[in-house]
């Protein structure tokens, strides 16, 4: 094994480097963290050998520490792993009394992890709340399907926790925790704000010059008459209480919010045209 490659550094890196290399192959590998002994052995075993200057000149002439171990008739040298001295290494690091194997600390229980998926919803999903059926795979390699339930109004890119559906790897620990980010995607016709709903509409600039109605169709499918009133000019916004999206966990809701941009009509009728000159004399 190549001590370098075990602590992912170049063979010109520096103390800092190799301890900051140690440190986080040190916490993917520890054993209580979940990690596999025999790896965490070899960082540790690594970490010695180069933070050695004597240690590190040997193995780089001579593939060993040791510069007599692999020669003909030389004599071996075999230690046995010693435990306590990792934990002095590793405690120098994390600040810990007797190591995570020694007899002052206390060894700490297995843990089950948790676990982390995504669902993608609608804009009308968050209007109504969603039941999703969530199918992810446990450590053991079985897949484990679940209904969650979103709430109303839930946000964009927020993660929901479901208490007790994560892994059940170590039956003697309490089961880990189901996380969900939830992502609601774009929606082609309405922005989101908060609880509010936001949405932009052409209107002929004729008729909001004399005024008119614009029939208007909510989220939730219901048919609104927009009055937009006479002389509106071209980015106005009107608001419409109470028909946004819901608050999470509570009856209210947010407001609905119009923008109104003008639609120049195409006149090509001569006498339209005049008519509209003589129309804008008597305006001026």
């Amino acid at each position: 094994m190549d001590y370098y490659d075990i602590l992912g550094v170049s063979r010109t890196a520096s103390e800092s480097e190799l301890k900051k290399a140690y440190k986080k192959q040190a916490m993917k590998h520890h054993p209580d963290k979940g990690g596999d002994a025999s790896k965490f052995q070899q960082v540790n075993e690594a970490y010695e050998t180069l933070k050695d200057p004597t240690k590190k000149s040997n193995y780089d002439r001579f593939g060993n520490a040791d510069p007599f171990a692999n020669r003909p008739g030389g004599q071996q040298h075999y230690e046995e792993f010693n435990f306590g001295n990792v934990n002095d290494i590793f405690d120098s690091f994390f600040g810990g009394r007797g190591g995570p194997f020694g007899g002052q600390r206390q060894r700490q229980p297995r843990r089950n992890r948790n676990i982390n998926i995504q669902a993608h919803i609608s804009l009308e999903d968050v209007l109504n709340g969603k039941t999703l059926i969530a199918t992810y795979r446990l450590s053991n390699g079985k897949e484990q399907s679940v209904n969650i339930d979103l709430p109303k109004g839930v946000e964009t890119n927020s993660t929901i926790r479901f208490q007790g559906l994560g892994d059940n790897l170590y039956k003697e620990a309490p089961r880990g925790d189901l996380f969900c980010k939830v992502i609601i995607d774009k929606h082609p016709d309405w922005q989101r704000s908060g609880c509010d709903l936001h949405k932009t509409i052409n209107v002929n600039a004729i008729e909001m010059i004399l005024g008119t109605k614009y029939n208007l169709t909510t989220l939730d499918g219901k048919k609104l008459s927009l009055n937009i009133p006479k002389g509106c000019k071209t980015g106005t916004v009107l608001g419409i209480h109470e028909h946004g999206l819901p608050k999470v966990y509570a009856k209210n809701r947010g407001h609905i919010y119009i923008t109104v941009n003008a639609d120049i009509p195409q006149i090509n009728d001569q006498d339209v045209i005049n008519l509209l000159k003589k129309i804008k004399d008597a305006t001026n």
